[in-house]
């Protein structure tokens, strides 16, 4: 260094300069590691760097260094990180004389990369984390990496992952591309999207409702990430949601339905109470060989035949009550084979290959007689306008667990013996789908009907622990087969014909129906009874009041105006307690005298009533006022 440094200095202070103010420190170790030089401690000159820094983290690429390799490391000095470049020092023959150690202050460098990792591990935990289906995808659309919720909601494995082979077209279903266009207008123009629904396809063909956003890097504007949320759970209990909504709906309608139905009943059998005690007691009147006697018996068994509608009316609206009992099958469809001959059209042929010596099943006959008409009703409707026929056969079968899978029932049917009636039609058959829906409730395949017959039927059978199965091809009929379980029991022997009953005395009869109320007077009157007649309760009590100790018998309804049955039968009770009343109701007894448990009700006879009806329940009554005659 002969020569003047710059600015007039010497190199000396030059050099003291430099190393002062520049941001890099300089030091030089000689081959056995002692300090020669120290631009930031002068002071540690000639000291050994392994007593200086015992078990320091330098010592082993220092080590490096002297044996002659250029090494680089991170230290580090004060509150400062210095990145330090060690390179060997040769001497004239080749060998390692020192080491040169240049640190440069790189603590600002150090701490963002610091920052980048330390955000770079917070988003791999967010991804690993799995809260929500992530994935990144790269400017050629390939999905290049994703998360364990993004693996399982598509389908896919890390393998198909690591070759490239999920991509971003493979997972699209069509009939979203307005929402994407306006998702990539929005990551073009702001870099990120706005969540929005759409349905993925997943690996195997199934649709996958998501909420999907996501954004653009910066960097890579062509790359980005984006999130998912699986919509499958949400979607379902909508479903769920909307399905109960409907069944609400329909339990609303079906209560309104219910009481409509209720009403009807009550009404239609006051009016049966007139037709059919009124042509009992005419036929009473009539000596056999009068040729009017078939004519009466023809509107007797109509208006019984409508009692029997009323009471299913009433079973829909909750007040029926059904009598179960043990019944052969092939004879309850023998007797009803009259009235359905009546109802299907002239084309219709109605055909019965009905088995004898059938197990007894324990059902309602009322209910059943419905099942079979309206599986009848059905056939002809299928049949329609064409020539065709309506076979009912019945029979007995055996029962395993396989078939009991293939059939419609509140539960698995037990294996077992089954007595089973059969409805086959020549009808238009049904499809797959139509047969799928035919048992859910005002669905029907007419364009006017009320769709409740089939709905019934399975609602009848299943409350008998029973099943329907039923076959059909479209051109080629339809057939319904409904099985019941068989019992041991056996149906019990028609009672015989009582007696001709004969009675005296007075008989109150309150009833606010002009046409019941004659009805009644003319069987109390064939009886042998004197009445007296009101209209309503009030007007009742008032006629008892007035004739307490000579009336034998009350006849009171118990649904009237003014004045109701409920408190009509108080009344009359506080005037003479052991006055005998028969109530009648065109509901049935079990809802009509509900009210009525503690209160010592005598008799009861539903609506409608022929004269034997009532002869017998009077007989009863009068015999032992004291003993319910039901």
């Amino acid at each position: 260094m002969d020569d003047p440094a710059p600015l007039g200095l010497s190199w000396k202070s030059l050099f003291e300069a430099i190393t002062r103010h520049a941001p890099v420190r300089v030091g030089i170790v000689d081959a056995d590691g002692r300090f020669q030089l120290s631009t930031t401690s002068p002071q540690i000159v000639g000291q050994r760097v392994h007593d200086l820094l015992p078990g320091h983290p330098m010592l082993e690429p220092l080590a490096a260094v002297l044996a002659g390799q250029t090494r680089r490391w991170l230290d580090e000095v004060g509150d400062g990180t210095f990145e330090i470049v060690g390179t060997p020092i040769a001497g004239p023959d080749g060998s390692v004389r020192g080491a040169l150690l240049v640190g440069t202050l790189v603590t600002e460098r150090v701490l963002a990369e610091r920052r980048l990792v330390e955000s770079e591990a917070r988003l791999r935990h967010i991804v690993d984390s799995n809260m929500l289906p992530m994935m990144f995808w790269n400017e050629a659309g390939i999905i290049t990496d994703a998360n364990d919720a993004f693996l399982e909601l598509m389908g896919y494995d890390r393998e198909a992952l690591r070759r490239g082979q999920i991509t971003w077209s493979a997972l699209q279903q069509p009939g979203h591309e307005a929402a994407d266009a306006q998702a990539l207008q929005e990551i073009e123009a702001c870099g990120t999207i706005t969540p929005y629904e759409k349905t993925l396809r997943h690996r195997d063909g199934a649709a996958v409702p998501v909420l999907v956003g996501g954004s653009r890097f910066e960097r890579h504007r062509s790359a980005g990430v984006a999130f998912m949320v699986d919509l499958s759970e949400r979607r379902r209990r909508d479903r769920e949601r909307d399905e109960l909504q409907l069944k609400l709906l329909q339990v609303q309608k079906l209560e309104s339905l219910g009481l409509l139905a209720g009403g009807i009943a009550h009404d239609f059998n006051n009016l049966l109470t007139a037709i059919l005690g009124g042509a009992a007691t005419a036929l009473l009147a009539l000596p056999e060989e009068n040729p009017a006697h078939t004519d009466i018996h023809h509107v007797m068994n109509a208006a019984r035949r409508a009692a029997e509608l009323t009471r299913q009316l009433l079973a829909y609206s909750g007040k029926g009550h059904f009598q179960i009992k043990p019944m052969d099958l092939s004879t309850m469809v023998r007797e009803l084979a009259m009235l359905l001959e009546t109802t299907l059209p002239k084309k219709v042929q109605l055909r019965l290959e009905l088995a004898a010596g059938l197990p007894a099943v324990e059902a309602d006959a009322a209910q059943l007689q419905q099942v079979v008409m309206n599986l009848v009703i059905n056939g002809a409707e299928a049949i329609g306008e064409a020539t065709g026929t309506v076979l009912v056969t019945t029979g007995l079968q055996e029962i395993d667990a396989e078939y009991s899978g293939e059939v419609f029932a509140a539960e698995r049917l037990e294996p077992g013996r089954y007595v089973y009636v059969e409805v086959h039609d020549t009808g238009c058959g049904m499809d797959e789908a139509t047969r799928a829906k035919i048992f859910d409730p005002f669905f029907s395949t007419k364009f006017t009907g009320r769709g409740l017959g089939l709905a019934a039927v399975l609602g009848i059978v299943r409350s008998h622990k029973g099943a329907v199965r039923v076959y059909s091809t479209p051109g080629r009929g339809t057939t319904f087969k409904v099985l019941l379980p068989s019992t041991e029991a056996r149906p019990a022997p028609r009672a015989p014909t009582p007696a001709p009953f004969r009675g005296s005395g007075l008989v109150l009869v309150i009833d606010d129906d002009d046409a019941v109320r004659r009805a009644a007077r003319r069987m109390l009157t064939h009886f042998g009874f004197s009445v007296l007649e009101a209209e309503n309760g009030e007007e009742g009590v008032a006629v008892f009041r007035n004739r307490a100790d000579d009336i034998a018998l009350v006849l009171l309804d118990m649904t009237m105006p003014v004045m109701d049955g409920e408190e009509a039968y108080r009344e009359l009770r506080a005037i003479r307690a052991e006055v005998p009343v028969l109530l009648t109701s065109g509901y049935n007894e079990i809802e009509a005298t509900r009210r009525f448990v503690a209160k010592g009700v005598t008799g009861f006879v539903q609506k409608p009533f022929t004269p034997e009806d009532l002869g017998t329940k009077l007989a009863a009554l009068l015999a032992d006022p004291a003993t319910p005659a039901r």
